[in-house]
């Protein structure tokens, strides 16, 4: 699962919470080691950062924050794609007959 999600914050780029859009959803990882999925941002103030999950309002202090990750359909889908296609094409090429047969 971890090559679904990019990071977009985190101790690596010094807590830069400049890279988050409103209106986009987001994990956020807090430092007792809670995740919270399916956050929807709303917006950022110096302190904090604010947004729901499932229509309840959340505030998160941003020195609470380990790490905020995206999914990332972009590579989620192909990944799925060469999967389904290796599991498919392999064993006709393994036993050297056509697709189908």
């Amino acid at each position: 699962m971890t090559s679904c999600v990019s990071t977009k914050v985190s101790s690596e780029n010094n807590f830069d919470f400049s890279v988050l859009k409103p209106n986009s959803k987001y994990i956020i990882e807090t430092k007792d080691g809670n995740k919270i999925r399916a956050f929807q941002l709303t917006k950022i103030n110096e302190n904090e950062i604010i947004g729901s999950q499932e229509n309840k309002e959340i505030i998160i202090e941003k020195t609470n924050v380990n790490k905020v990750l995206k999914f990332s359909a972009g590579k989620t889908i192909p990944l799925v794609l060469v999967g389904i296609g290796v599991a498919i094409i392999a064993p006709a090429y393994a036993e050297n007959k056509p697709v189908g047969q």
